[in-house]
């Protein structure tokens, strides 16, 4: 875990951090090289990380009598990839996981969302996935909230209403399972930039679940994992969404990019490398690698009190 040592003086306790979107910033050149560097040097083997990953799947279910797992489903990266590794652990000899349950959950959701929810239907080898949509239920307890205390919830605030109202849905799913003779448990869908540095999630919401498997990857080696998993192409290329309303993308909305904390994060965690890049670069990039930076560290430290989120395997 990255940790910086300052003063932690904002501590909001919603997912999104800003009502009006920003732009991501193109990085520099100079950047860009650096990052290659990093994961040339780093050499990820996806294919290594898939075989132990899923191994110390099954090794856990099996050590806690554990028979099926659910994931939400959005469409997205991270969702699809838990998807395909719950699905690659399943197919390995003496699994000890009879069921894999995609759940989607459109609550007013974009076409492109419902479009890669649905090219998930014969993704690895066919996949189970059902639909649960609440759009009517989070109108109407919008409203019976509004009302109740006398303010209108705007874009941001009724977009974290659904992240929060998607939680119930996959431990009830969990459960149901369970009553029916296969002890399930919630898989969480974060990886490294988004829940190990920014907490970049909703601590009610898409931050509950029984175990992480992505929480050690960053979201370049993400898709990495996802094109040995061959998942869909347009899910690769699609821009990070957590869909919570129109428009929306991760990226934007910080003013950075997942490529730039990657980087960012590796310098924190090494003093070696923050020399070595400071060395190499100019000072154009310099000055925007410290400013993206303090960028970066604003939402580490505002979103802090997340940091206790579930283990990853």
């Amino acid at each position: 875990m990255i940790r910086v040592v300052r003063p932690i003086i904002l501590r909001p306790l919603t997912k999104r951090l800003y009502s009006t979107p920003k732009k991501v910033e193109p990085l520099h050149q100079d950047l860009i090289k650096q990052i290659d560097k990093l994961r040339k040097q780093k050499n990820f083997n996806a294919e290594q990380w898939i075989e132990q990953k899923t191994s110390r799947l099954n090794h856990y279910m099996s050590h806690h009598g554990l028979k099926a797992c659910v994931v939400s489903v959005s469409g997205g990266i991270d969702s699809t990839v838990s998807l395909g590794l719950l699905k690659n652990a399943q197919k390995k000899e003496n699994s000890p996981i009879k069921r894999v349950i995609g759940i989607a959950q459109p609550i007013k959701s974009s076409k492109e969302t419902k479009a890669g929810v649905e090219s998930l239907q014969d993704a690895f080898g066919g996949v189970e996935i059902i639909e649960v949509d609440q759009s009517e239920q989070h109108t109407r307890l919008q409203a019976l909230c509004d009302k109740a205390i006398k303010i209108d919830g705007n874009e941001f605030s009724t977009g974290q209403l659904k992240s929060y109202m998607r939680t119930p849905v996959n431990f009830y799913i969990s459960q149901l399972l369970s009553q029916n003779g296969t002890p399930s448990i919630v898989i969480g869908t974060g990886n490294k930039d988004e829940d190990g540095y920014l907490y970049y999630f909703c601590k009610a919401g898409d931050g509950v679940s029984d175990i992480q498997l992505i929480g050690d990857l960053h979201k370049s080696e993400v898709r990495k994992v996802g094109q040995v998993l061959n998942v869909p192409s347009s899910i690769l290329k699609a821009k990070p969404s957590a869909d919570l309303w129109e428009g929306q993308t991760d990226e934007d909305e910080l003013g950075f990019s997942y490529d730039f904390v990657e980087l960012w994060t590796s310098i924190l965690d090494d003093k070696n490398l923050k020399n070595n890049v400071y060395e190499e670069i100019s000072d154009e990039a310099i000055e925007q690698l410290e400013r993206l930076g303090a960028e970066a560290d604003k939402v580490h430290f505002k979103n802090a009190h997340k940091e206790h989120y579930p283990m990853n395997l």
